[in-house]
């Protein structure tokens, strides 16, 4: 995949915007390794992609405007103050990014996934696929570069000249999406964003010193904590925006600025969409009965957070076995880690303190979850014997007796594996990130009881 041209406590620290990576492990959990089991085969693939690097959006592309201009300002009134800082290379900088649509950086990405899952899965691939995309510009242009690399295509292409995916769901208000929520009414009518929010107030402990630091090379220099948290989102954008080499803006803050940025966004993503969200797990429960249906071939039939007019239909949603091998679902950051919650993966233990410190070794890290082009890919496996891991990862008992096989779901997330820590699936979930088929499935009845959809999101 493509990465930015930054040293790792930079491009591993920049929440949401970072570039997907290599995902070594979770938490405190131990490395698992990606090579199948013993005489194990991958029968199907379900992926579920964040879109790929874009612009920012209109709000906090206003925001960078205005600190960067502050500094421009700044150095205007003292220029020799100014040229001594790290701040220099500011005067010279003008703001031009656009927003919200995707940088070339972001369209490599997603051609190059595209590539990476015809390879990986090449004994699956010549079946096709079946892509799904919700209508927002950059999820959509995102799963067509997809499809254009899975084919094997060229890059660059004429971006109207790519394919379509195979359905596109409408996104808007009260729309049933499956990929896009908005049809929760409570979740719809709490406020978005609030000044006491986990987040905020993380950034308001974190942020102050930085811009008093930063504030000193320059006098009448006025930076706020919005304006620091701006700055550091332009490190990411920046990058991007110049296909992966590093943005001046990176180099003004250090190691500790930088992994308190990163606890931001694991605070943001986790109470505002995800495990600390009241809504979320409802939010998120759909689309896992649509993966439990592909999994299991039996069409979904659960009500709440499904479209069931798409749901029913083959054409919009077919099953095995008569459908491609591979799935891809095309969807936005805030979604997915809706999706995370409502599966029950990557769960920290207690609650992420607002106030911090970051927990040593927590599981929910924003950078490693929902990074541009992040890739969620759900394995189904058969395998000729059952086992379970002894001491050590790779030292497995195979059960000989078993003549039929056994099935087995995995998730690999950015190229790592995901410990299945849910009591249904046992040690091989936590050790293997296995977990057989049929307890799998029982490990998502939160999901297949309708997600609690109607308590949750009704009005009160």
């Amino acid at each position: 995949m493509p990465q930015y041209d930054l040293p790792d406590y930079v491009s591993q620290n920049l929440g949401p915007y970072s570039a997907r990576y290599a995902v070594h492990s979770f938490g405190g959990n131990e490395h698992i390794p990606t090579d199948l089991p013993h005489d194990c085969k991958v029968v199907q693939v379900n992926i579920l992609q964040r879109h790929a690097a874009r612009y920012p959006t209109i709000g906090l592309g206003d925001n960078i405007a205005s600190a960067v201009g502050k500094i421009k300002e700044a150095a205007t009134r003292s220029p020799r103050a100014a040229a001594r800082s790290p701040l220099a290379f500011a005067s010279k900088y003008t703001y031009t990014l656009g927003t919200e649509s995707l940088v070339d950086f972001g369209r490599l990405q997603a051609y190059t996934s595209g590539r990476y899952i015809s390879d990986r899965y090449r004994h699956l691939s010549s079946s096709g696929t079946f892509i799904r995309s919700t209508s927002r510009d950059r999820v959509l242009e995102s799963a067509r570069w997809f499809k254009h690399g899975f084919k094997g295509k060229p890059f660059p292409f004429p971006i109207a000249d790519l394919e379509l995916p195979d359905v596109i769901i409408p996104t808007g208000p009260s729309i049933n999406n499956t990929l896009a929520v908005r049809n929760c009414a409570a979740a719809e009518a709490a406020p978005e964003r609030t000044p006491d929010a986990p987040n905020m107030q993380w950034l308001n402990i974190y942020a102050p010193p930085i811009a008093k630091r930063l504030n000193a090379f320059i006098p009448d220099l006025d930076l706020t904590a919005t304006d620091i948290h701006a700055l550091m989102a332009l490190c990411g954008f920046d990058t991007a925006f110049h296909n992966g080499q590093a943005s001046p803006w990176c180099g003004i803050f250090d190691k500790t600025e930088w992994a308190n940025n990163e606890y931001y966004w694991d605070l943001e993503k986790y109470y505002g969409g995800s495990y600390g969200s009241p809504y979320a797990k409802a939010q998120g429960s759909g689309w896992v009965n649509e993966l439990i249906a592909r999994l299991t071939g039996k069409p979904v039939r659960v009500a709440g957070a499904i479209n069931s007019t798409l749901d029913s239909d083959p054409t919009t949603f077919p099953l095995p076995p008569n459908s491609p091998s591979i799935f891809a679902d095309f969807s936005t950051d805030n979604s997915i880690v809706r999706m995370i919650a409502a599966l029950g993966i990557v769960e920290d233990s207690e609650p992420l303190p607002p106030n911090g410190p970051a927990p040593k070794n927590h599981l929910f890290v924003s950078s490693k979850l929902v990074p541009f082009s992040t890739s969620l890919v759900v394995e189904k496996l058969f395998c000729p014997h059952q086992f379970h891991p002894q001491s050590h990862v790779s030292n497995l008992v195979y059960d000989s007796k078993l003549r039929e096989g056994e099935e087995y779901v995995r998730m690999i997330l950015n190229e790592g594996v995901v410990p299945l820590d849910l009591k249904k699936c046992g040690r091989i979930g936590v050790k293997l990130g296995l977990c057989r088929l049929g307890d799998f499935v029982r490990s998502q009845s939160f999901s297949q009881n309708g997600g609690d959809w109607e308590k949750v999101c009704a009005l009160p």
